[in-house]
């Protein structure tokens, strides 16, 4: 049977210090709202194709854009080197009251921070931070700021997320003891070529945090948190993982995590890799007595499978990120999908992947090179078997009898005393 769209739970509201004052320009309640993008290659680019969508329907205005690289031809006139720049050339009537942040992991931080003291609201990439006390410290920036910050966790945007996590909580399936991650991605040479920070845990004595868990497939396991009920560092018990690489970088690109709750609800196992051989659709998945529910979160498409074997297919919509941080703005009694407020335990997850050693290389003889130059990518012998395995049985790949897989790579952490 196939259902209709699923009708999403409404995520709990963020508040707003009363009596908050506007920035200089403040909105005109009526009118687009102004916002400046921070960063216009890369995901960047992304954006202003989405702003560009925006402005067509007169929800938004691009007001200004900085970048340290020069931007597209049509934007120089409004392009600035730094946020300040911006701030100090645009008129009051063309301040910008977003800033959309899509740089480097390690600028995350200072350049958020530099936006809401000056009053404006944000829109976050994720990862939003490269160390649990950089959320700490954002997050304390926008109390005193009085404004919000939304995190860019695409997979949040579908209510598939939603439905499965009112499953989780209902109990409608049964007691659930583990939410599944899976991920089989297909990465190049190219990939992690494509910036000097791509691929790499530290970059000029500063975490970046780049890994399979924390940037590519960071939605998944953010997913998996907030469908487990997992949400606060405080929720977390301990996280086991297991970092690999094959690719000639220095951040995984093949994990084992299992994140442990305080309570007694469900567990997080994901299985990563960007080493297969063909990039498949990534998926959560819950098990219960009464059945099991697939989430693939990419195509807002999910299977339930009841406990007699019938299965029925589920259509999800999905709300625009920023189309949420922009109506927010307008109203603040509208709650954003994804605040900084809710990734408290994928920052601890995040700091438990950069607290670990370095990941262990994959031996050379379980590794096939297919492609030339830059689209050269490895695949992993069976990474897709054992992906699947380790969900399977809930334990690190080297607890599996993996060739590549030895068990000096695993290992726990639990969150530091508050």
């Amino acid at each position: 049977m196939t259902a209709g769209p699923a009708t999403p739970i409404a995520p709990a509201r963020t508040a707003v210090p009363a009596g908050t004052a506007e920035p200089s320009g403040a909105a005109d309640p009526t009118g687009p709202v102004r916002i400046a993008l921070i960063g216009t290659h890369g995901f960047g680019a992304v954006h202003l194709r989405t702003l560009a969508r925006l402005e067509s329907t007169g929800i938004s205005r691009l007001v200004g854009v900085v970048d340290v690289a020069e931007p597209p031809e049509e934007l120089r006139a409004i392009h600035h080197r730094s946020l300040a720049d911006l701030l100090h050339a645009t008129p009051p009537q063309d301040r910008p009251e977003i800033v959309i942040i899509a740089t480097p992991i390690d600028t995350h931080a200072p350049l958020a921070t530099e936006a809401l003291a000056a009053g404006l609201d944000v829109y976050l990439e994720k990862p939003p931070v490269p160390a649990l006390t950089d959320l700490r410290g954002l997050l304390e920036a926008a109390l005193a700021a009085g404004r919000s910050v939304q995190v860019g966790f695409q997979a949040r945007g579908g209510s598939g997320v939603d439905v499965l996590r009112d499953e989780v909580a209902t109990e409608a399936l049964g007691r659930i003891d583990a939410v599944h991650v899976y991920g089989a991605w297909r990465r190049d040479r190219a990939y992690y070529r494509r910036s000097a920070w791509a691929g790499r845990r530290r970059l000029n004595g500063r975490r970046v945090a780049d890994g399979v868990a924390t940037n590519p497939l960071a939605h998944a396991v953010h997913a998996g948190l907030v469908i487990a009920g997992i949400q606060e560092v405080s929720d977390i018990r301990s996280v086991t993982t297991e970092l690999r690489r094959a690719h000639d970088i220095e951040a995984d690109d093949t994990t084992f995590l299992r994140i442990d709750p305080m309570g007694d609800g469900p567990a997080v196992v994901c299985a990563l890799t960007t080493t297969a051989p063909e990039q498949s659709a990534p998926w959560i998945e819950i098990s219960g007595p009464d059945g099991s529910h697939r989430l693939h979160y990419t195509d807002d498409a999910s299977q339930r499978t009841g406990a007699d074997g019938t299965t029925g297919t589920l259509t999800h919509q999905r709300s625009d990120l920023l189309e949420n941080l922009i109506v927010h703005v307008r109203d603040r009694g509208i709650a954003l999908i994804s605040p900084l407020t809710s990734t408290g335990a994928f920052s601890a997850v995040l700091e438990a992947i950069q607290s670990a050693p370095d990941p262990t290389p994959i031996a050379a003889e379980a590794i096939e090179w297919q492609g030339e130059g830059d689209a050269a990518h490895p695949v992993v012998e069976d990474i897709e078997q054992t992906l699947r395995a380790a969900l399977a049985e809930g334990r690190p790949f080297s607890e599996l009898g993996v060739s590549w897989a030895r068990e000096d790579a695993v290992h726990v952490w639990t969150p530091p005393p508050r």
